[in-house]
């Protein structure tokens, strides 16, 4: 096989495991006499090596012999051009030596002539490949959910840990998906060899896994998150080139059925982000994590989870009134969600959507804001012809391609107009892209609904976001707010946010204003509408009809 013809081979396999999905890969090359298999191939069969002449090794060997002339009728027919794709199901003989069903799906790439240059296929292993990741050769998602519900329901004290590897993705960019695949196996391989037999590791997802024990204490699974920690930092060596990694890491403890597996690993997954994006790769501990002791944070997500499943039971709006900066008057409100039961009392935004925002049960909320948030809107333009209403939008919602048509669902329902509505935007949907981004706030200002900045000063890329987006307004948080009375340096900061802002935007916002003073101070910074206090708390939509709009007369 020559040079042109190994770049060929390895591209179209690099094309191959970047459509398949994590699935096993092979692709011959008819006149290169070799066939290219997925290093799970390798592992899985018993394989000699990634490259194999195709003379030194029959695979209708491996096949059952009852399925094998079904095998080589296909093959014949794929080698003499008379099939163009092929859909096959056989079975296949692992290195355990124990047959596998697979499905193996692929296709014919000709020459120039018109002959069979390139055969490539994506196998399945239906029965194996349900509880298997491919790739490493681990069980995965699957397997640990139930691995965890069999000793949860054992009664057992059972702790996890999700480790995973920051901008992986750069990986499998310069080197490829089949470099970043042996990557991804040495990765495996060194979290199974400090775990030893203290627990069983699975890979999740992209470059995440989860060690799963019911014998470790919290203090000993940090303690191999440490090691593992200091062996990526060391760097994985492969292919003679060393990658120096960056490790992330959340735990979790959990005992009992009271509370779901799809809880539980969405606070895992809560943690494994807050390590990630805010702690530096620093260990977090979700237990206590939100202002309940230990197991109490979980009992709490496990239940406002279940009434998010239930109708969104227990949830309610409350609005913020927004004041213009200038008249002291009320111009709109801002949607803000909270729970309520008769156990937890009164939990704050701020203790559960973190979590549940990066949970699939958020549709379900989302929904609810749009709902509830619009029809109340529609009730106070009654009061108000001219009633502005902000609501938060959320990574996750910016996730789904189905965002813009859903949110242009519920305004149709309610009859709520487009030009009175604004969407902030939190700082974590700065993570789903730039250009997913615009794209999502040009489509909005289709239907003119504006596009608001929250948490404007967090976060190092909030300003070039500003930039780069055609944002209508920000909102600077009340954390900017609280020291400017007495804090010069305080002071200037936020006023040097509003002097940026006012470059871009028509409308700045500043939450916090909960005093007479603070109010004062305020003024002189570039700004159009204040939250806060000192003009009220967030308010029920009776409480705000009233306040406000008693006499159904607009107070501006």
């Amino acid at each position: 096989m020559d040079i042109l013809q190994k770049q060929m081979l390895d591209d179209v396999f690099d094309a191959f495991t970047m459509l398949s999905n994590g699935a096993i890969v092979s692709l011959m090359h008819v006149q290169g006499n070799t066939t290219r298999w997925s290093p799970a191939a390798v592992e899985l069969f018993g394989l000699s090596g990634e490259y194999i002449p195709n003379g030194s090794m029959d695979w209708g060997d491996f096949v059952h012999p009852e399925d094998r002339k079904r095998y080589m009728d296909v093959m014949t027919m794929l080698t003499n051009g008379e099939r163009k794709n092929y859909d096959l199901t056989y079975r296949v003989r692992t290195k355990s030596g124990e047959y596998g069903n697979f499905r193996v799906i692929g296709s014919v790439l000709r020459n120039e002539d018109g002959a069979p240059s390139l055969i490539g296929g994506v196998m399945v292993n239906q029965g194996l490949m349900e509880n298997t990741d491919p790739v490493t050769v681990l069980p995965n998602k699957n397997a640990y959910q139930e691995n965890l519900m069999k000793l949860l329901n054992d009664g057992k004290n059972v702790i996890s840990l999700q480790v995973g590897i920051s901008r992986f993705a750069e990986i499998n960019e310069v080197y490829g998906y089949t470099y970043g695949n042996r990557v991804l196996q040495e990765i495996a391989w060194q979290i199974q060899e400090i775990t030893k037999d203290r627990g069983t590791v699975y890979r999740t997802s992209g470059a995440t896994f989860i060690i799963l024990s019911d014998t470790l204490v919290r203090d000993e699974l940090a303690a191999i998150y440490d090691h593992i920690r200091y062996q990526l930092q060391r760097g994985i060596q492969v292919g003679g080139i060393k990658n120096i990694l960056t490790a992330n890491g959340g735990l979790i403890s959990s005992q009992g059925t009271e509370v779901g597996i799809d809880s539980i690993y969405s606070c895992l997954h809560y943690a494994y982000e807050e390590s990630k994006m805010r702690k530096h790769g620093d260990l977090v501990d979700f237990n206590g994590s939100i202002n309940y002791e230990g197991s109490k944070s979980l009992e709490l997500i496990n239940t406002i989870r279940d009434c998010a499943a239930e109708g969104c039971r227990g949830f309610s709006l409350e609005y913020h009134p927004v004041i213009d900066a200038e008249t002291k008057k009320i111009n709109g409100a801002e949607a803000t969600i909270f729970w309520e039961d008769e156990q937890y009392g009164r939990v704050e935004p701020e203790d559960f959507m973190p979590i549940l925002e990066r949970d699939f049960i958020f549709e379900e909320i989302g929904d609810f804001i749009f709902e509830r948030g619009l029809s109340d809107g529609v009730k106070m333009l009654e009061r108000d012809s001219a009633f502005l209403l902000c609501l938060n939008v959320y990574r996750i919602q910016l996730d789904s391609n189905y965002f813009i048509d859903n949110l242009m669902h519920y305004l149709s329902v309610t009859g709520f107009p487009t030009q009175l509505l604004s969407l902030k935007f939190n700082s974590d949907c700065r993570f789903i892209g730039m250009e997913r981004l615009k794209s999502i706030i040009t489509k909005l200002h289709e239907h003119r609904i504006l596009a608001v900045i929250g948490d404007f000063g967090s976060g190092t890329d909030s300003i070039g976001f500003l930039k780069s987006e055609p944002i209508d307004a920000v909102s600077i948080d009340s954390t900017f707010i609280r020291d400017i009375e007495a804090d010069e340096k305080a002071r200037n900061m936020v006023d040097h946010l509003s002097q940026i802002a006012a470059g871009y935007v028509k409308h700045i916002n500043v939450k916090g204003i909960d005093t007479p003073e603070l109010c004062d101070i305020a003024e002189k910074f570039h700004i159009t509408t204040m939250q806060g206090k000192y003009f009220t708390k967030p308010l029920s939509f009776e409480e705000l009809a009233e306040r406000y709009y008693s006499d159904k007369t607009v107070k501006r």
